[in-house]
């Protein structure tokens, strides 16, 4: 087995150092179309309602960071959360909801030529 340096915690970073931080495991991610991320949590009763506050806090649009392992900051738009629901599995009542978020559109490089070079070929 080989070590890893990716950690097993989801920060999810608000402004002002308002931070939440959820262990992976209870942390599903997909991928959409025009890059919403959608982070589904599966949690026992004792998290949901960290989960719930702190997402329910936030404005259509506003600003927020994801680092999943530690591997970097995802800059971020809130786009919303789901309602609560709850299942059963083999260690009891499990509460899931799901949060949307829109990963910041990147600026493509300017097809100009910089003034300080000719065809640098870094745009």
């Amino acid at each position: 087995m080989t070590d890893s340096n990716i950690d097993n915690i989801v920060v999810f970073k608000k402004h002002l150092g308002l931070n939440l931080e959820i262990d992976q495991k209870y942390v599903g991610l997909k991928m959409k179309e025009n890059k919403i991320l959608v982070f589904n949590f599966s949690v026992p009763k004792n998290l949901i309602e960290e989960i719930q506050d702190y997402f329910s806090k936030f404005k259509m649009q506003e600003p927020i960071k994801v680092d999943i392992g530690n591997t970097g900051d995802i800059n971020c738009y809130f786009k919303g959360i789901s309602p609560i629901t709850s299942s059963q599995n083999d260690n009891g009542e499990i509460y899931n909801i799901a949060v949307i978020l829109q990963e910041l559109q990147k600026t493509p490089p300017s097809d100009d030529v910089c003034e300080t070079c000719s065809n640098c070929g870094f745009h």
